[in-house]
């Protein structure tokens, strides 16, 4: 009987990697997953995108690729228990580990990264590597990035390791490029259908901060909808211009961690900024927490 599960565990496999670089074949595989319960097309579906991460194929395969993902992944998450911010540990039983949603979740980011990087090094060599292409692809990559840092912050638990490292790394990347402009003097619409990736990053780094703040259920969920404009009206700045302060937001870039509230006096530069957050954002946390706190004293790491 152990051998025979051993078989079919190992026929499973096979099947869930054959034709992994060909687009016709992966719908084809995708589609038979339909006759599969959400608890055995799981594992089989991370399981061929981690390997497709590691494996090398032209920016144009893997784009067309993660475009046929992208729905079944999303679907296949809805699926899955959400987080109760409400319960203890999110309503799960334990907050080690990764449940399957951050699984899946963190296969896809690490696709998109690859994808990223790949159509950047070769914007001049490859046909996917047009303008049209590299916006979807960001846009999708912080997209999951976002999934991350929601669901860690509801079901109260960490984020997959280089999780941050990634948002940071990819947020420096794009300033240097030019994508974003941090001089609020000089601004420009890079994307016409609105997205801008400063305010991602900075709801990002505001959802990090409510996780440190141990903020409760309730206000954490009032807090999602109105997260987007307090992200526009919190600014990003060099801490050179801060040096002396107390109680600064740091968004220390070449940690794989959430910005950190440093009580004690800012007294050299370090790599990263300092957050200003927006002064709704500041009122609701306070409130929240309860008046007798000062501010400062939310997600001290």
């Amino acid at each position: 009987m152990t051998q025979l599960r051993t078989h079919s565990s190992h026929a499973a496999c096979a099947d869930a990697l054959r034709g992994l670089t060909d687009v016709g074949e992966t719908i084809e595989w995708l589609r038979s997953l339909r006759a599969l319960s959400v608890a055995k097309a799981l594992p089989l579906m991370v399981m061929r995108l981690d390997r497709l991460a590691k494996t090398d194929v032209e920016p144009e395969i893997r784009l067309n690729l993660m475009r046929v993902f992208k729905r079944p992944v999303l679907k296949a998450a809805a699926s899955l228990p959400n987080p109760n911010p409400r319960l203890p540990l999110g309503g799960f039983a334990s907050a080690h580990g990764l449940t399957a949603e951050q699984r899946l979740d963190q296969v896809m980011r690490l696709n998109l990264k690859r994808l990223f990087q790949e159509l950047d090094r070769r914007r001049y060599t490859s046909p996917a590597s047009t303008d049209d292409n590299r916006h979807w692809v960001l846009r999708n990559l912080f997209k999951f990035l976002r999934r991350q840092v929601r669901y860690a912050m509801l079901a109260r638990r960490d984020c997959p390791a280089q999780t941050w490292q990634d948002l940071h790394d990819l947020f420096v990347y794009l300033v240097i490029r030019g994508n974003v402009r941090l001089d609020e003097s000089f601004q420009v619409d890079f994307y016409e259908d609105g997205f801008d990736p400063e305010t991602e990053y900075k709801r990002l780094l505001l959802m990090g901060h409510a996780r440190l703040s141990d903020l409760s259920g309730d206000a954490l969920l009032t807090m999602l909808p109105q997260l987007q404009e307090w992200s526009r009206q919190s600014r990003l700045a060099d801490p050179s211009g801060h040096i002396g302060e107390y109680d600064l937001m740091q968004v220390e870039v070449s940690h794989d961690r959430p910005m950190r509230v440093n009580t004690k006096c800012l007294d050299e530069g370090f790599r990263g900024w300092v957050l200003i957050p927006a002064q709704a954002y500041r009122a609701f946390v306070e409130r929240q927490r309860g008046s007798d706190r000062p501010f400062a004293d939310f997600g001290v790491a």
